[in-house]
């Protein structure tokens, strides 16, 4: 796959982690432009070689209908030749260099061993449909990198408004974006390829499995994936994997980045039990 741009979701809110993950990929070498999906009215000044893209149509969409703002993201689908990763991300290998050699949609999560969050009752059965061996087409959508045009706006739109309209239009606040965008990848022809599982066997990107003395030390023994995705993973500290992320920030800068990840975890807490309750109710 040829990347010609990297996209991103950030408001003003996560632009210290911004900064540290445009400046991881450009310590790789990569000097693509980079997109930035607005995620609320809430920007910032960007560097260089990064802009604003604003979808209106979808994000004046999203935004009538009350949806989980990242979910602005599914203008992704209607571009081709991206690299798309949130804010948390640390790049540690040139993404260009290392996807040179792949093509169709390709994730590189985990998510495969631990499904739940990527689907809903709703569409369960879709998956199971598509392969007794579903997992496998599951992903974090937080990070993928994708060569074609998945969907026109319109037909985007359409989809969403007629089709599993509890995962995609009426809950995201609930499910928010990852369902979704699961649902809408897999519902269209294209190979899913993660590169986590045979034949490629990457290790895995998610921080959360490096987050101690031991496997952090595992990880610096052995070859390390091309990127790092802290996705929930606590930031309470800079110690073991989290000294990849501080790297790319003055230290001025730790006590105010620690401080609002403190803030987001109670937030995120506290929506785990809205879900939780809403799933009890549900049933």
């Amino acid at each position: 796959m040829k990347l010609d741009k990297i996209i991103t979701l950030a408001n003003v809110k996560t632009e210290m982690a911004f900064t540290a993950m445009v400046r991881s990929l450009r310590a790789t070498g990569c000097h693509l432009p980079v997109w930035v999906i607005p995620y609320d009215d809430n920007t910032f000044k960007l560097p260089e070689n990064c802009v604003w893209w604003e979808v209106q149509e979808v994000i004046t969409w999203v935004k009538a209908n009350n949806m989980w703002p990242a979910f602005r993201k599914i203008q992704c689908l209607t571009t081709t030749n991206y690299q798309f990763v949130d804010s948390d991300i640390i790049f540690l290998k040139n993404p260009e260099e290392f996807l040179k050699d792949y093509t169709g949609f390709i994730t590189s999560c985990t998510h495969w061993s631990n499904p739940g969050e990527t689907i809903t009752d709703e569409t369960l059965p879709f998956f199971k449909n598509k392969s007794s061996t579903w997992p496998k087409l599951t992903f974090n959508s937080g990070q993928w990198a994708c060569d074609e045009r998945l969907y026109e706006i319109a037909d985007l739109k359409k989809f969403c408004e007629n089709n599993y309209k509890e995962t995609l239009f009426l809950n995201t606040k609930i499910y928010k974006d990852q369902a979704g965008i699961n649902l809408l990848v897999n519902h269209t022809d294209i190979e899913v390829t993660n590169l986590t599982l045979p034949p490629i066997n990457m290790n895995s990107t998610w921080a959360g499995d490096y987050a101690d003395a031991n496997s952090f030390s595992n990880f610096e023994s052995r070859d390390k994936p091309y990127l790092i995705h802290w996705a929930g993973t606590p930031v309470n500290n800079d110690k073991y994997i989290n000294s990849y992320l501080f790297s790319f920030l003055e230290p001025h800068h730790k006590s105010q980045f620690l401080d609002m990840q403190s803030h987001s975890k109670k937030k995120s807490v506290i929506r785990s039990k809205l879900k939780e309750i809403y799933r009890i109710i549900k049933h």
